[in-house]
C-alpha cells in the first residue's frame, strides 16, 4: 500500500498520532520524531497540522546498519526516480560508519542526474523537489515531499519577533486546550501572534484577544493574521473573563520575565469556573505553579531547549 512519512516535533509523536486518527487516517507505526501513516488524497489536502513535514514515501529498504559497504548495497536495492532539479536531506539513529552527506550523495546520485548536493554547503536552486531519507534502525525510508515547502512553514507567517513559537507546537498546545466555538481565548504573551493563529485555525468559531507589551510583537502579529484583535499591554495586568488561556511566556533565556508567579496570579485572577490554561514553559518555571491544578505536562524540542506545555486548571 502507498505510505506517507511524517515527521513531528521531539515530543509531539502521541498528539500527531491522535490528530490523524480523529481525521480518520490509518497510522501503521509510530516512533521516535516520525509515524508512518497510509497515503490518501484527504491527507495531502488536509495535512496534520501537527506534522512538522511530510513525505510520500518511494522506497523502503532494509536499514543498511553502520557500515559504508551495508549503506552503498542498500541503495542499490532503491527503487526510485526523480525528476528535474532535487536534493536530499537524511537522517539517522545510532553510530553509523558514514556521514548524512554519505547517504545523500549515494541515494542523489541514485535517483537521477539533477541531484544537488549540500556537502560543500552550497544552497540547493529554490525551483527544486525535496527528498528525505530516514535510516531508523528497521528500514531505510527514502520519500518525496509533496509540496514546494514544508508544513511547518505557515502561509500566514509573514513576521516574526524574538522567541517566535514553532507552529506545529503551537497547533498542538491548541488541541491540547480543547478549544470550541464562542470560546473566549486569551494570549497575554502574544508576540507575533503563533498561538492564536494556530488555534483560530482549529476553531475559527472561538473569540481570540492577543497582547503584548512590545509594540513591535503586536505589529507582527496583525501583519500575520488581521482576523484576530491585538492590543498592547502588560501580561500581568489582563482583566476580563476567559474560558481558555493560551500562552508561551519568555523562558527567561532570550527575553527576561523575571519570576512567573505574578502572571500565573493574573491568569487564575480572569480565568472563568472549568477553564484551562495551556502554556510552554522552562522546566525552571513548571516549578512555580504552586496552586494550580496540573493535568498534563509534554516535553518537546523547541528553540533548542526542552520546554514542557502544561495544561492547568483550578482546584475545586
Amino acid at each position: 500500500m502507498p505510505l506517507v512519512l511524517v515527521r513531528t516535533v521531539s515530543g509531539l509523536e502521541r498528539l500527531t498520532a491522535e490528530e490523524l486518527a480523529a481525521a480518520g487516517h490509518h497510522l501503521v507505526e509510530v516512533s521516535k520524531r516520525q509515524l508512518i501513516v497510509e497515503l490518501s488524497a484527504e491527507l495531502l489536502q488536509t495535512p496534520p497540522r501537527l506534522a512538522d513535514d511530510l513525505f510520500v514515501v518511494r522506497a523502503v529498504v532494509a536499514d543498511p546498519g553502520r557500515t559504508k559497504a551495508g549503506l552503498q548495497a542498500a541503495v542499490a536495492e532503491v527503487d526510485a526516480a526523480a525528476d528535474g532539479v532535487f536534493a536530499v536531506s537524511a537522517s539517522f539513529n545510532g553510530s553509523r560508519n558514514f556521514s548524512r552527506f554519505d547517504i545523500e550523495d549515494l541515494i542523489g546520485a541514485g535517483l537521477g542526474p539533477g541531484y544537488c548536493s549540500r556537502r560543500a554547503g552550497i544552497r540547493p536552486p529554490t525551483d527544486r523537489t525535496d527528498w528525505r531519507v530516514v535510516l531508523d534502525g528497521k528500514a531505510m525510508w527514502v520519500a518525496e515531499r509533496p509540496y514546494f515547502v514544508p508544513l511547518h512553514r505557515r502561509p500566514w507567517r509573514q513576521q516574526t519577533v524574538v522567541g517566535s513559537l514553532h507552529p506545529p507546537v503551537a497547533a498542538a498546545m491548541a488541541r491540547l486546550a480543547g478549544i470550541t466555538p464562542d470560546l473566549d481565548v486569551l494570549d497575554p504573551f502574544c508576540g507575533a501572534g503563533t498561538l492564536l493563529l494556530e488555534a483560530h485555525a482549529v476553531e475559527p468559531a472561538a473569540n481570540y484577544l492577543g497582547i503584548d507589551r512590545e509594540l513591535a510583537a503586536t505589529k507582527a502579529a496583525q501583519a500575520n493574521g488581521d482576523w484576530i484583535t491585538w492590543r498592547r499591554g502588560h501580561a500581568a495586568g489582563v482583566s476580563g473573563e476567559w474560558d481558555r488561556v493560551l500562552t508561551n511566556p519568555p523562558w527567561n533565556v532570550r527575553v527576561g520575565i523575571g519570576a512567573l508567579a505574578p502572571y500565573a496570579q493574573a491568569w487564575g485572577r480572569v480565568l472563568r469556573g472549568g477553564g484551562v490554561v495551556v502554556a510552554l514553559l522552562a522546566a525552571e518555571q513548571v516549578a512555580e505553579l504552586a496552586g494550580w491544578e496540573v493535568k498534563e505536562v509534554v516535553e518537546v524540542a523547541a528553540g533548542g531547549r526542552h520546554p514542557r506545555i502544561v495544561v492547568l486548571g483550578q482546584w475545586g
